[in-house]
Protein backbone atom coordinates (compact mmCIF):
# COMPACT_ATOMS: atom_id res chain seq x y z
CA UNK A 1 0.00 0.00 0.00
CA UNK A 2 1.25 3.47 -0.90
CA UNK A 3 0.45 6.55 1.15
CA UNK A 4 -2.82 8.39 0.54
CA UNK A 5 -1.12 11.17 -1.46
CA UNK A 6 0.61 8.80 -3.85
CA UNK A 7 0.22 9.93 -7.47
CA UNK A 8 -1.22 7.32 -9.83
CA UNK A 9 -1.07 8.47 -13.43
CA UNK A 10 -0.84 7.65 -17.12
CA UNK A 11 1.45 9.11 -19.80
CA UNK A 12 1.45 9.97 -23.50
CA UNK A 13 3.50 12.09 -25.92
CA UNK A 14 2.30 14.56 -28.54
CA UNK A 15 3.73 13.11 -31.77
CA UNK A 16 2.74 9.60 -30.76
CA UNK A 17 -0.98 10.28 -30.26
CA UNK A 18 -2.17 13.62 -31.65
CA UNK A 19 -2.10 13.18 -35.42
CA UNK A 20 -3.34 16.14 -37.49
CA UNK A 21 0.23 17.15 -38.17
CA UNK A 22 -0.74 19.89 -40.63
CA UNK A 23 -3.70 21.29 -38.69
CA UNK A 24 -4.06 24.82 -37.38
CA UNK A 25 -0.62 26.09 -38.28
CA UNK A 26 1.48 23.28 -36.81
CA UNK A 27 4.92 23.35 -38.41
CA UNK A 28 6.81 20.12 -39.26
CA UNK A 29 8.92 18.32 -36.68
CA UNK A 30 12.01 16.20 -37.21
CA UNK A 31 9.79 13.14 -36.83
CA UNK A 32 7.55 14.26 -39.69
CA UNK A 33 10.65 14.33 -41.87
CA UNK A 34 12.30 11.20 -40.47
CA UNK A 35 9.27 9.02 -41.14
CA UNK A 36 9.47 9.92 -44.84
CA UNK A 37 12.87 8.24 -45.17
CA UNK A 38 12.49 4.73 -46.55
CA UNK A 39 13.46 2.03 -44.10
CA UNK A 40 13.54 4.19 -40.98
CA UNK A 41 10.14 3.05 -39.65
CA UNK A 42 9.62 -0.70 -39.36
CA UNK A 43 6.09 -0.75 -40.77
CA UNK A 44 6.45 2.39 -42.94
CA UNK A 45 3.81 4.28 -40.92
CA UNK A 46 4.01 7.77 -39.43
CA UNK A 47 2.32 10.07 -36.93
CA UNK A 48 0.12 11.91 -39.43
CA UNK A 49 -2.97 10.22 -38.00
CA UNK A 50 -1.77 8.21 -34.98
CA UNK A 51 -4.59 8.09 -32.37
CA UNK A 52 -6.28 11.28 -33.61
CA UNK A 53 -6.19 12.65 -30.09
CA UNK A 54 -6.11 16.16 -31.51
CA UNK A 55 -9.83 15.78 -32.21
CA UNK A 56 -10.64 12.91 -29.81
CA UNK A 57 -9.18 14.49 -26.67
CA UNK A 58 -12.56 14.58 -24.92
CA UNK A 59 -12.95 10.84 -25.36
CA UNK A 60 -9.45 10.30 -24.00
CA UNK A 61 -10.05 12.56 -21.01
CA UNK A 62 -13.26 10.64 -20.30
CA UNK A 63 -11.25 7.39 -20.28
CA UNK A 64 -8.67 8.89 -17.91
CA UNK A 65 -11.43 10.03 -15.57
CA UNK A 66 -13.09 6.60 -15.61
CA UNK A 67 -9.73 4.99 -14.90
CA UNK A 68 -9.56 6.91 -11.64
CA UNK A 69 -6.05 8.32 -11.95
CA UNK A 70 -5.57 11.84 -10.71
CA UNK A 71 -2.65 12.73 -12.99
CA UNK A 72 -2.12 12.77 -16.75
CA UNK A 73 1.34 13.35 -18.16
CA UNK A 74 1.37 14.54 -21.77
CA UNK A 75 3.75 16.58 -23.90
CA UNK A 76 3.40 19.80 -25.87
CA UNK A 77 4.29 19.72 -29.56
CA UNK A 78 6.77 22.59 -29.89
CA UNK A 79 5.86 23.14 -33.55
CA UNK A 80 2.16 23.29 -32.74
CA UNK A 81 2.52 26.30 -30.44
CA UNK A 82 5.51 28.13 -32.00
CA UNK A 83 5.56 28.88 -35.72
CA UNK A 84 8.48 28.97 -38.16
CA UNK A 85 9.08 32.63 -37.34
CA UNK A 86 9.46 31.73 -33.65
CA UNK A 87 6.14 33.42 -32.87
CA UNK A 88 3.30 31.97 -30.76
CA UNK A 89 0.61 30.07 -32.67
CA UNK A 90 -2.59 30.78 -30.79
CA UNK A 91 -4.58 27.97 -32.41
CA UNK A 92 -2.03 25.44 -31.19
CA UNK A 93 -1.98 26.97 -27.72
CA UNK A 94 -5.77 26.87 -27.62
CA UNK A 95 -5.72 23.10 -28.11
CA UNK A 96 -3.65 22.59 -24.95
CA UNK A 97 -5.63 25.19 -23.03
CA UNK A 98 -8.88 23.36 -23.83
CA UNK A 99 -7.30 19.98 -23.03
CA UNK A 100 -6.12 21.21 -19.63
CA UNK A 101 -9.52 22.71 -18.86
CA UNK A 102 -11.16 19.36 -19.66
CA UNK A 103 -8.71 17.59 -17.34
CA UNK A 104 -9.19 20.08 -14.50
CA UNK A 105 -12.97 19.82 -14.86
CA UNK A 106 -12.59 16.09 -14.21
CA UNK A 107 -10.29 16.56 -11.23
CA UNK A 108 -7.23 15.34 -13.17
CA UNK A 109 -3.91 17.14 -12.67
CA UNK A 110 -2.01 17.86 -15.90
CA UNK A 111 1.73 17.07 -15.85
CA UNK A 112 3.21 18.78 -18.89
CA UNK A 113 6.38 17.60 -20.61
CA UNK A 114 7.84 20.42 -22.67
CA UNK A 115 10.08 18.36 -24.94
CA UNK A 116 9.35 14.79 -25.99
CA UNK A 117 11.58 14.64 -29.08
CA UNK A 118 9.57 16.57 -31.71
CA UNK A 119 11.92 19.46 -32.49
CA UNK A 120 10.64 21.79 -35.24
CA UNK A 121 12.44 21.22 -38.54
CA UNK A 122 13.32 24.91 -38.89
CA UNK A 123 15.18 24.76 -35.58
CA UNK A 124 16.95 21.52 -36.45
CA UNK A 125 18.20 23.24 -39.62
CA UNK A 126 19.83 25.87 -37.41
CA UNK A 127 21.84 23.08 -35.80
CA UNK A 128 19.47 21.57 -33.25
CA UNK A 129 21.28 20.89 -30.00
CA UNK A 130 24.57 21.98 -31.59
CA UNK A 131 23.14 25.47 -32.03
CA UNK A 132 24.38 27.57 -29.11
CA UNK A 133 21.17 29.60 -29.21
CA UNK A 134 18.97 26.51 -28.73
CA UNK A 135 18.53 27.17 -25.02
CA UNK A 136 17.26 30.70 -25.75
CA UNK A 137 14.75 29.29 -28.23
CA UNK A 138 13.69 26.72 -25.63
CA UNK A 139 13.30 29.37 -22.94
CA UNK A 140 11.14 31.45 -25.27
CA UNK A 141 8.99 28.42 -26.08
CA UNK A 142 8.65 27.62 -22.35
CA UNK A 143 7.76 31.22 -21.59
CA UNK A 144 4.96 31.15 -24.18
CA UNK A 145 3.57 27.81 -22.97
CA UNK A 146 3.67 28.58 -19.26
CA UNK A 147 2.01 31.95 -19.70
CA UNK A 148 -0.73 30.39 -21.84
CA UNK A 149 -1.34 27.58 -19.33
CA UNK A 150 -0.93 29.68 -16.19
CA UNK A 151 -3.66 28.78 -13.72
CA UNK A 152 -4.15 25.42 -15.41
CA UNK A 153 -0.76 23.71 -15.04
CA UNK A 154 1.77 23.90 -12.23
CA UNK A 155 3.62 20.58 -12.73
CA UNK A 156 6.25 20.54 -15.49
CA UNK A 157 8.88 18.17 -16.86
CA UNK A 158 11.36 20.04 -19.01
CA UNK A 159 12.88 17.26 -21.15
CA UNK A 160 12.03 13.59 -21.66
CA UNK A 161 14.80 11.01 -21.99
CA UNK A 162 17.87 13.01 -23.00
CA UNK A 163 19.58 9.65 -23.56
CA UNK A 164 17.16 8.82 -26.38
CA UNK A 165 17.28 12.32 -27.83
CA UNK A 166 21.05 12.25 -28.23
CA UNK A 167 22.13 8.61 -28.35
CA UNK A 168 19.22 7.26 -30.41
CA UNK A 169 18.91 10.43 -32.49
CA UNK A 170 22.57 11.24 -33.05
CA UNK A 171 24.74 8.19 -32.37
CA UNK A 172 22.77 5.02 -33.14
CA UNK A 173 20.61 7.19 -35.48
CA UNK A 174 17.49 5.01 -35.38
CA UNK A 175 15.51 8.00 -34.10
CA UNK A 176 14.96 11.41 -35.64
CA UNK A 177 16.72 13.39 -36.89
CA UNK A 178 19.27 10.64 -37.50
CA UNK A 179 22.32 12.88 -37.93
CA UNK A 180 25.53 11.46 -36.46
CA UNK A 181 27.49 13.28 -33.73
CA UNK A 182 31.09 12.42 -32.96
CA UNK A 183 32.22 12.56 -29.33
CA UNK A 184 33.07 16.26 -29.40
CA UNK A 185 29.72 17.19 -30.92
CA UNK A 186 27.91 14.88 -28.50
CA UNK A 187 29.45 16.59 -25.46
CA UNK A 188 28.56 19.97 -26.94
CA UNK A 189 24.95 18.84 -27.52
CA UNK A 190 24.62 17.40 -24.00
CA UNK A 191 25.73 20.69 -22.49
CA UNK A 192 23.34 22.70 -24.66
CA UNK A 193 20.49 20.33 -23.80
CA UNK A 194 21.15 20.79 -20.10
CA UNK A 195 21.17 24.56 -20.58
CA UNK A 196 17.74 24.15 -22.23
CA UNK A 197 16.57 22.46 -19.03
CA UNK A 198 18.02 25.26 -16.88
CA UNK A 199 16.51 28.10 -18.89
CA UNK A 200 13.14 26.37 -19.07
CA UNK A 201 13.18 25.89 -15.32
CA UNK A 202 13.94 29.59 -14.91
CA UNK A 203 10.95 30.53 -17.07
CA UNK A 204 8.64 28.15 -15.22
CA UNK A 205 9.63 29.51 -11.81
CA UNK A 206 9.09 33.07 -13.07
CA UNK A 207 5.67 32.44 -14.62
CA UNK A 208 4.03 29.73 -12.52
CA UNK A 209 3.25 30.20 -8.86
CA UNK A 210 3.81 27.09 -6.70
CA UNK A 211 5.27 25.20 -9.66
CA UNK A 212 6.96 21.81 -9.44
CA UNK A 213 9.67 21.00 -11.95
CA UNK A 214 11.88 18.08 -12.91
CA UNK A 215 13.30 16.37 -15.96
CA UNK A 216 12.84 12.75 -16.97
CA UNK A 217 15.89 10.69 -17.97
CA UNK A 218 15.70 6.97 -18.65
CA UNK A 219 18.03 4.20 -17.50
CA UNK A 220 18.61 0.49 -16.95
CA UNK A 221 19.81 -0.08 -13.37
CA UNK A 222 22.58 -2.50 -12.52
CA UNK A 223 20.90 -5.09 -10.28
CA UNK A 224 22.77 -7.44 -7.92
CA UNK A 225 22.10 -11.10 -8.69
CA UNK A 226 22.38 -11.85 -4.97
CA UNK A 227 20.20 -9.34 -3.06
CA UNK A 228 21.88 -10.29 0.22
CA UNK A 229 25.38 -9.39 -0.95
CA UNK A 230 25.89 -5.79 0.20
CA UNK A 231 29.32 -5.51 -1.42
CA UNK A 232 27.79 -6.55 -4.75
CA UNK A 233 25.02 -4.00 -4.28
CA UNK A 234 27.64 -1.29 -3.71
CA UNK A 235 29.42 -2.26 -6.91
CA UNK A 236 26.12 -2.19 -8.81
CA UNK A 237 25.45 1.30 -7.47
CA UNK A 238 28.83 2.43 -8.76
CA UNK A 239 28.24 0.74 -12.12
CA UNK A 240 24.89 2.47 -12.52
CA UNK A 241 26.53 5.90 -12.37
CA UNK A 242 29.75 4.98 -14.14
CA UNK A 243 30.92 7.19 -17.01
CA UNK A 244 33.45 5.83 -19.48
CA UNK A 245 34.60 6.75 -22.97
CA UNK A 246 32.68 4.17 -24.96
CA UNK A 247 30.22 4.31 -27.83
CA UNK A 248 27.27 4.66 -25.44
CA UNK A 249 28.45 7.35 -22.99
CA UNK A 250 25.48 9.51 -24.05
CA UNK A 251 23.23 6.79 -22.62
CA UNK A 252 24.58 7.08 -19.08
CA UNK A 253 22.86 8.47 -15.99
CA UNK A 254 25.49 10.66 -14.37
CA UNK A 255 26.41 12.76 -17.41
CA UNK A 256 22.92 14.33 -17.28
CA UNK A 257 21.80 13.96 -13.67
CA UNK A 258 24.99 14.94 -11.83
CA UNK A 259 24.99 18.49 -13.28
CA UNK A 260 21.28 18.91 -12.48
CA UNK A 261 21.32 17.51 -8.95
CA UNK A 262 24.95 17.86 -7.83
CA UNK A 263 25.97 21.03 -9.62
CA UNK A 264 28.69 19.63 -11.87
CA UNK A 265 29.59 16.85 -14.25
CA UNK A 266 31.10 13.72 -12.67
CA UNK A 267 34.87 13.74 -12.11
CA UNK A 268 35.36 11.12 -14.83
CA UNK A 269 33.82 13.53 -17.37
CA UNK A 270 36.73 15.91 -17.04
CA UNK A 271 39.28 13.10 -17.06
CA UNK A 272 37.95 10.99 -19.92
CA UNK A 273 37.03 13.85 -22.27
CA UNK A 274 39.67 16.42 -21.27
CA UNK A 275 40.77 17.08 -24.87
CA UNK A 276 37.31 17.66 -26.37
CA UNK A 277 35.29 19.38 -23.64
CA UNK A 278 32.78 22.08 -24.59
CA UNK A 279 33.02 25.51 -23.03
CA UNK A 280 31.60 25.19 -19.51
CA UNK A 281 31.22 28.24 -17.31
CA UNK A 282 30.36 28.64 -13.65
CA UNK A 283 27.20 30.45 -14.77
CA UNK A 284 26.22 27.47 -16.95
CA UNK A 285 26.51 25.06 -14.03
CA UNK A 286 24.54 27.38 -11.74
CA UNK A 287 21.83 27.61 -14.40
CA UNK A 288 21.66 23.84 -14.92
CA UNK A 289 21.65 23.02 -11.20
CA UNK A 290 18.81 25.27 -10.07
CA UNK A 291 16.78 23.29 -7.52
CA UNK A 292 14.17 20.89 -8.90
CA UNK A 293 11.39 19.25 -6.95
CA UNK A 294 11.51 15.62 -8.07
CA UNK A 295 13.67 12.99 -9.65
CA UNK A 296 11.52 11.82 -12.55
CA UNK A 297 12.78 8.62 -14.18
CA UNK A 298 11.54 6.36 -16.96
CA UNK A 299 12.14 2.68 -16.20
CA UNK A 300 11.32 -0.45 -18.16
CA UNK A 301 14.09 -2.97 -17.54
CA UNK A 302 17.48 -3.54 -15.94
CA UNK A 303 20.52 -5.81 -16.07
CA UNK A 304 21.66 -8.38 -13.53
CA UNK A 305 25.27 -8.34 -12.37
CA UNK A 306 27.41 -10.71 -10.34
CA UNK A 307 31.05 -11.19 -9.42
CA UNK A 308 32.76 -13.52 -11.89
CA UNK A 309 36.42 -14.27 -11.08
CA UNK A 310 36.31 -11.29 -8.73
CA UNK A 311 35.10 -8.88 -11.43
CA UNK A 312 31.68 -7.26 -11.69
CA UNK A 313 30.08 -8.82 -14.75
CA UNK A 314 26.79 -8.24 -16.57
CA UNK A 315 24.96 -11.54 -16.79
CA UNK A 316 23.33 -12.64 -20.04
CA UNK A 317 19.61 -13.29 -20.07
CA UNK A 318 18.98 -17.00 -20.38
CA UNK A 319 17.20 -18.48 -23.39
CA UNK A 320 13.48 -17.87 -23.11
CA UNK A 321 13.84 -15.10 -20.52
CA UNK A 322 10.48 -13.27 -20.33
CA UNK A 323 10.36 -10.08 -22.35
CA UNK A 324 7.93 -7.78 -24.07
CA UNK A 325 7.29 -7.44 -27.76
CA UNK A 326 10.44 -5.33 -28.20
CA UNK A 327 13.91 -6.76 -27.78
CA UNK A 328 15.06 -4.33 -25.06
CA UNK A 329 12.16 -4.97 -22.66
CA UNK A 330 13.17 -7.87 -20.44
CA UNK A 331 10.90 -8.41 -17.44
CA UNK A 332 13.12 -7.40 -14.52
CA UNK A 333 10.82 -6.24 -11.69
CA UNK A 334 13.75 -5.36 -9.36
CA UNK A 335 14.34 -2.44 -11.73
CA UNK A 336 11.78 -0.50 -9.68
CA UNK A 337 13.52 -1.37 -6.44
CA UNK A 338 17.20 -0.75 -7.16
CA UNK A 339 16.79 2.05 -9.71
CA UNK A 340 14.87 4.42 -7.42
CA UNK A 341 16.98 3.35 -4.42
CA UNK A 342 20.26 4.18 -6.15
CA UNK A 343 18.95 7.50 -7.50
CA UNK A 344 17.70 8.53 -4.07
CA UNK A 345 20.99 7.59 -2.42
CA UNK A 346 22.93 9.77 -4.84
CA UNK A 347 20.62 12.75 -5.42
CA UNK A 348 18.44 12.93 -2.27
CA UNK A 349 15.22 14.01 -3.96
CA UNK A 350 11.70 12.48 -4.02
CA UNK A 351 11.18 9.96 -6.82
CA UNK A 352 8.40 9.85 -9.41
CA UNK A 353 8.35 7.04 -11.97
CA UNK A 354 7.36 9.02 -15.05
CA UNK A 355 7.12 5.98 -17.36
CA UNK A 356 6.81 2.25 -16.87
CA UNK A 357 4.89 -0.15 -19.05
CA UNK A 358 4.81 -3.22 -21.25
CA UNK A 359 4.75 -3.78 -25.00
CA UNK A 360 2.48 -6.69 -25.81
CA UNK A 361 1.21 -8.38 -28.97
CA UNK A 362 -2.38 -7.35 -28.30
CA UNK A 363 -5.29 -8.47 -30.48
CA UNK A 364 -9.06 -8.06 -30.44
CA UNK A 365 -10.46 -11.39 -29.28
CA UNK A 366 -13.57 -13.09 -30.58
CA UNK A 367 -15.51 -11.57 -27.69
CA UNK A 368 -14.58 -8.07 -28.93
CA UNK A 369 -12.30 -7.45 -25.95
CA UNK A 370 -8.52 -7.17 -25.60
CA UNK A 371 -7.05 -9.58 -23.04
CA UNK A 372 -3.50 -8.72 -22.01
CA UNK A 373 -2.55 -10.78 -18.92
CA UNK A 374 1.17 -10.33 -19.65
CA UNK A 375 0.88 -6.56 -19.20
CA UNK A 376 -1.07 -6.97 -15.96
CA UNK A 377 1.54 -9.37 -14.64
CA UNK A 378 4.37 -7.01 -15.62
CA UNK A 379 2.86 -3.91 -13.99
CA UNK A 380 1.88 -5.88 -10.90
CA UNK A 381 5.38 -7.28 -10.40
CA UNK A 382 7.01 -3.90 -10.92
CA UNK A 383 4.65 -2.05 -8.62
CA UNK A 384 5.27 -4.59 -5.86
CA UNK A 385 8.96 -3.71 -6.09
CA UNK A 386 8.17 0.01 -6.08
CA UNK A 387 6.00 -0.50 -3.02
CA UNK A 388 8.89 -2.34 -1.36
CA UNK A 389 11.39 0.45 -1.97
CA UNK A 390 8.84 3.10 -0.94
CA UNK A 391 9.24 1.82 2.61
CA UNK A 392 12.91 2.90 2.44
CA UNK A 393 12.91 6.07 0.33
CA UNK A 394 10.58 8.91 -0.65
CA UNK A 395 8.55 7.70 -3.67
CA UNK A 396 5.78 10.08 -4.71
CA UNK A 397 4.19 8.63 -7.84
CA UNK A 398 3.94 6.23 -10.77
CA UNK A 399 2.81 6.84 -14.37
CA UNK A 400 1.93 3.93 -16.65
CA UNK A 401 3.19 4.15 -20.20
CA UNK A 402 0.88 4.47 -21.95
CA UNK A 403 -2.76 5.47 -21.84
CA UNK A 404 -3.14 4.56 -25.53
CA UNK A 405 -1.48 2.37 -28.09
CA UNK A 406 0.42 4.85 -30.24
CA UNK A 407 3.04 5.56 -32.87
CA UNK A 408 5.98 3.79 -31.27
CA UNK A 409 8.79 5.74 -32.96
CA UNK A 410 11.02 3.59 -35.23
CA UNK A 411 8.70 0.61 -34.70
CA UNK A 412 5.72 2.51 -36.11
CA UNK A 413 2.17 1.49 -35.19
CA UNK A 414 2.86 -2.23 -34.80
CA UNK A 415 4.03 -2.13 -31.16
CA UNK A 416 1.39 -1.67 -28.45
CA UNK A 417 2.05 -0.21 -24.98
CA UNK A 418 -1.43 1.12 -24.21
CA UNK A 419 -3.99 0.38 -21.55
CA UNK A 420 -6.41 1.22 -24.36
CA UNK A 421 -6.29 -0.52 -27.72
CA UNK A 422 -6.43 1.66 -30.85
CA UNK A 423 -7.98 0.12 -33.93
CA UNK A 424 -6.07 2.11 -36.55
CA UNK A 425 -8.58 1.21 -39.25
CA UNK A 426 -11.28 3.35 -37.69
CA UNK A 427 -9.76 5.03 -34.63
CA UNK A 428 -11.95 3.07 -32.20
CA UNK A 429 -10.73 2.71 -28.64
CA UNK A 430 -11.11 -0.56 -26.69
CA UNK A 431 -10.22 -0.64 -23.01
CA UNK A 432 -7.97 -3.63 -22.34
CA UNK A 433 -8.12 -5.91 -19.32
CA UNK A 434 -5.07 -4.04 -17.96
CA UNK A 435 -7.08 -0.81 -17.97
CA UNK A 436 -9.65 -2.35 -15.64
CA UNK A 437 -6.95 -4.01 -13.52
CA UNK A 438 -5.18 -0.67 -13.00
CA UNK A 439 -8.52 0.95 -12.21
CA UNK A 440 -9.18 -1.67 -9.49
CA UNK A 441 -5.64 -1.28 -8.11
CA UNK A 442 -6.12 2.47 -7.68
CA UNK A 443 -9.47 1.93 -5.93
CA UNK A 444 -7.94 -0.55 -3.49
CA UNK A 445 -4.87 1.49 -2.65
Amino acid sequence: MFNKNFIFGVSTASYQIEGYTKADGRCPSVWDEFTKIKGKIADSTNGDKACESYIKYKEDVEAIAELGVKAYRFSIAWGRVIDENNKPNQKGLDYYIILCKELKKRGITPYVTLYHWDMPVWLDKLGGFLCDDISDYFEHYTDVVTKALNGLVKDYITINEPQCILFAGHRACYHAPGTYYDNKDMLHAIHNLLKCHGKALRAIRKNVKNSTVGFAPCSRPAIPQDPNNKELEKLCYEKYFELTDDEEFANTVSIYSDPVFLGDYPKAYYEVFKDILPKITKEDLELISQPVDYIYQNYYSGNYYDLVDGKLTKLPFHAGFPEGNVDWLQVVPETLYYGPKFLYQRYKKPIIISENGFCNNDVISLDGKVHDPERIDYINRYMLELERVSKEIDVRGYFVWSLLDNFEWSYGLKKRFGLIYIDYRNGNRIKKDSYYWYKDLIKKD
